[in-house]
């Protein structure tokens, strides 16, 4: 199972839809250069069954998740083989989901708004929008995170995402989805080299970067024999020298949402990989601070020399 490790929690709390549902809405068309032409279905949001499930504060039973996951991997298991049968198809014809933003990036440049700040990452930037709509909408930041991707599918789509909208700033949030093997599994050398990527296309368009530590994991489903602590405060270490090098700004949500085992302090996340809204309420003034150092308004805080 690859695409499937860490995205399986997200799926199992929000009981997501696994075919298309009756009544899809279709946004505009778009030439393509092969004379066919490309229509997206338009984004269904979250409702508000499955909001207060993803941000409850009580800590779910990760053995039990754990033991979804497995089940949900099974061939005898309809739905998930629907859902296999589904993002197949998806990630056949648009592998690094294009299509997810496509219309809101049109609007966007149509509108001639160019955004403070465009947040890139998976299902942990995507849950920020739906948790602190008013720190996105209040400030002139814009979300473009996808559930369960990884690094390279996020270099894919960078261009269309981040540079064509000429932010002032990028937040790059990525990693959660490497571990978890979204896109297959890959070495740290792999990893920070995409990283190294979308830096290298920020800079070269004059976009200012903030790199963000992923926050803790406490289980990699359905893999609860695999430790991912140390893999997740190793890669942080990664990410943390590689913004030294670029002169880009780090931001540390390791940290403060660890607890002293390195797990997700269950205080911030009730599955061990996502915040809920307490979660993001103790990230939201860290990313603003990290923001404003980026655009030259604050002096940079002293660099620990590590993650913890």
């Amino acid at each position: 199972m690859n695409a499937t490790i860490v995205g399986v929690a997200a799926l199992l709390l929000s009981s997501a839809a696994f075919a298309e549902e009756p009544g899809t809405k279709w946004g505009r068309p778009f030439p393509a250069v092969n004379g066919e032409v490309i229509q997206c279905d338009e984004p269904t949001p979250l409702s508000e069954e499955q909001q207060a499930r993803q941000f409850d504060t009580a800590p779910i039973d990760l053995d039990e998740l754990s033991r979804q996951a497995k089940a949900f991997g099974e061939q005898s298991n309809e739905a998930a083989v629907a859902w296999r049968s589904s993002q197949a198809l998806r990630l056949a014809s648009d592998w690094p989901f294009l299509c997810r933003y496509r219309d809101a990036n049109a609007a966007i440049e149509e509108s001639g708004l160019e955004p403070q700040v465009v947040f890139i990452g998976d299902s942990i930037t995507e849950g920020w929008i739906v948790a602190d709509r008013d720190f996105f909408n209040e400030n002139g930041f814009i979300g473009r995170g996808i559930s369960g991707q990884s690094s390279a599918q996020m270099v894919a789509r960078f261009h269309q995402d981040v540079v064509a909208l000429q932010p002032k700033v990028v937040h790059i949030m990525t990693g959660t989805n490497d571990i978890g093997g979204a896109t297959g599994p890959i070495t740290e050398k792999e990893y920070i080299g995409y990283v190294r990527a979308m830096i290298d296309m920020a800079q070269a368009n004059r976009i200012q970067v903030v790199i963000a530590a992923m926050p803790p994991m406490t289980m990699l489903l359905p893999r609860p024999e695999f430790d991912v602590k140390p893999w997740v405060r190793q890669m942080n270490m990664l990410l943390q020298q590689t913004a030294a090098q670029y002169g880009a700004t780090f931001v540390d949500y390791y940290t403060p949402l660890a607890d002293n085992t390195g797990a997700f302090d269950t205080a911030y996340a009730n599955d061990g990989v996502h915040p809920t809204r307490i979660g993001y309420a103790v990230m939201k003034p860290l990313a603003e601070r990290a923001i404003e150092t980026a655009l030259g308004k604050v002096a940079p805080e002293p660099a620990a020399e590590h993650i913890p």
